[in-house]
């Protein structure tokens, strides 16, 4: 476990954890620094020195794409940068571990990029651990989608997979960056200090000299038993006569949790049979971000976001015809904690033939049992299964109930390559030894939080599972022992108070959840600066406080929560 004992003594823009190179969070102690990284103003950015990898990509990794770009990996035609080295300023590379997200980030290019964009000035590239370079060619791109590209990490007989960059011109860097967001298909920092620190390409002291991963010294299990072990805590949570059926065979481990999201849409795709008609899906509930951006703009699904409220509606326009492959939803959703009917979906989805993909990141399967009610599980093993805020991760895992079991599970397997870098996966692994007791802790002091909180003049409304108007809803899937989860959000009375209750509350502030630390972000900002009209209709208002409660002690927490409301009581509204 760990915790965060003295959050003041963090600057703007440090790591959280502090200290580590491979954080996942990053540090934002005022309301104002929030908005300032949200606008890119420079006072921010020229602090940050990391940030949530999928927002923020790590240092490290933009390192190594700079080498690349410098080294001039690339073919030798007359219009390439490496034919001119002043063109290699207007150049960058986004890097990945397998050749089929660099046919995924083409294809979006192709559909995505403004009318007139020259894609012939986007180069790929193969590089592999010896040193060789491939050149690849990009003319055509959906035969690897729909297929494995590659063999992945094997025990005790490693080989180095590849890496593969992907030069494009400066020009088309806020389209690259969006599908890094949307898909976590990038590479992580762990991956990227390895190839610098021990790729001869990459470093001359080392020649010669570099060791394969399972040379290395190890941390834990070895990489197939690490990722063993990471699928039996995925069914840990499962009341015994699930667990025995949810089978090995059945989850499916990512390097990310949009990763894992992506990749169980990419499934429903190819269920999908009739040639040259474009999936439809539905988004229920108010659900994170990138998950209906890389449905859309990723995947080129012709979506729908519905309020959890419009369930009636939903059923109505499927009876009159309505044709869905997919309905994805949350449960319970972030930020504002409602839960979807499950039981009443999964039969609209067994009436009408359509996928039913839930997100249970947030109820965690310590606390709730959603198996029999859905098709695919997903859930982003970064947040509470980690808990140190240090990896990244995600699962997907296919229902034993769903009547799809066998063509979702053939579509996944089909596609499925062993990607995710077996020192994330080691450091995930020994991460989540204590997944179930952390999650029961982190439940019991959310609790106490709201009840702190509930009786304050200057909150509106506090949003949580327990006490909500879909509690009853959520209480028919929680487990015998299972709580209300970790997370919560606040809506003040005035914006005022919002901002004075954050700038007072003495914890890490930052994105992300689901830590061992106390974390508090405001919301809206970091997910919703550029759509926060279109953001309020749905309730998640421009000044939303959510806090992701952690393991500290209760007199802890107590301290600085009472802090922030004397703050935020003494602003007049």
């Amino acid at each position: 476990m760990q915790t965060i004992a003295d959050p003041r003594s963090i600057s703007l823009g440090s790591p959280l954890p502090p200290g580590d190179i491979h954080a996942v969070g990053v540090h934002l102690p005022e309301w104002r620094d929030t908005l300032g990284w949200a606008a890119r103003e420079g006072r921010v950015v020229d602090a940050m020195k990391t940030g949530y990898p999928r927002f923020f990509v790590p240092r490290v990794v933009d390192k190594l794409a700079e080498r690349i770009v410098e080294l001039g990996l690339a073919p030798k035609s007359n219009n390439h940068p490496s034919k001119d080295t002043s063109q290699k300023q207007n150049y960058r590379a986004i890097l990945f571990p397998s050749k089929r997200y660099v046919d995924f980030y083409i294809d979006f290019l192709r559909r995505q990029a403004p009318p007139g964009t020259n894609l012939d000035q986007v180069y790929a590239l193969m590089l592999k651990w010896e040193g060789t370079i491939a050149n690849l060619d990009l003319k055509k791109t959906d035969q690897s989608i729909s297929r494995r590209c590659s063999d992945g990490y094997r025990d005790n007989q490693l080989k180095q997979r590849p890496i593969y960059a992907v030069l494009y011109p400066a020009s088309l860097h806020p389209l690259t960056k969006a599908f890094w967001q949307h898909t976590g298909f990038g590479i992580s920092s762990r991956h990227a200090t390895y190839w610098l620190e021990s790729a001869d390409m990459f470093t001359t002291s080392n020649r010669g000299a570099s060791k394969s991963f399972h040379e290395r010294p190890r941390r834990g299990r070895s990489y197939r038993s690490a990722k063993e072990s990471i699928t039996s805590a995925v069914k840990s949570g499962q009341s015994p006569e699930h667990v025995t059926s949810v089978a090995d065979e059945h989850i499916q481990l990512y390097p990310t949790g949009m990763t894992a999201i992506t990749e169980a849409a990419v499934a429903v795709k190819a269920l999908q049979t009739t040639v040259g008609r474009q999936c439809t899906a539905a988004v229920f509930g108010f659900t994170y971000v990138d998950t209906y951006k890389t449905i859309t703009r990723v995947l080129d699904f012709e979506a729908t976001l519905y309020k959890y409220a419009d369930a009636d509606e939903v059923e109505r326009q499927l009876n009159q015809g309505l044709k869905l492959d997919l309905l994805i939803t949350e449960f319970p959703g972030n930020p504002l904690l409602q839960s979807p009917d499950m039981t009443r979906l999964h039969e609209l989805a067994k009436k009408h033939d359509f996928i039913l993909i839930v997100d249970d990141t947030v109820g965690t399967c310590i606390n709730v049992n959603l198996m029999q009610y859905c098709d695919v599980v997903c859930t982003s093993l970064t947040k509470m299964f980690s808990g140190r805020c240090n990896v990244m991760g995600g699962a997907v895992v296919v229902s034993p109930h769903s009547r799809h079991q066998d063509e979702l599970l053939t579509a996944l397997s089909k596609v499925y390559e062993e990607i995710w870098f077996p020192e994330d996966v080691s450091v995930m692994e020994e991460n989540s030894r204590d997944f179930g007791e952390r999650v029961r802790r982190a439940n019991s002091n959310a609790e106490f939080v709201v009840s702190l909180l509930q009786h304050s003049l200057a909150i509106g409304e506090v949003y949580y599972p327990k006490g909500s108007t879909t509690q009853h809803i959520y209480d028919r899937f929680r487990l015998p022992d299972g709580g209300y989860g970790f997370l919560l959000s606040i809506k003040f009375t005035s914006p005022a108070r919002a901002i004075a209750f954050y700038d007072n509350l003495d914890v890490a502030k930052g994105p992300s959840l689901g830590t061992n630390f106390t974390l508090c972000c405001a919301y809206t900002l970091l997910a919703h600066f550029s759509e926060l009209q279109w953001a309020a209709e749905y309730g998640v208002v421009e000044h939303l406080v959510r806090i992701s409660v952690g393991l500290e002690d209760e007199e802890w927490l107590r301290a600085r929560i009472d802090k922030a409301l004397r703050a935020a009581e003494t602003v007049q509204d």
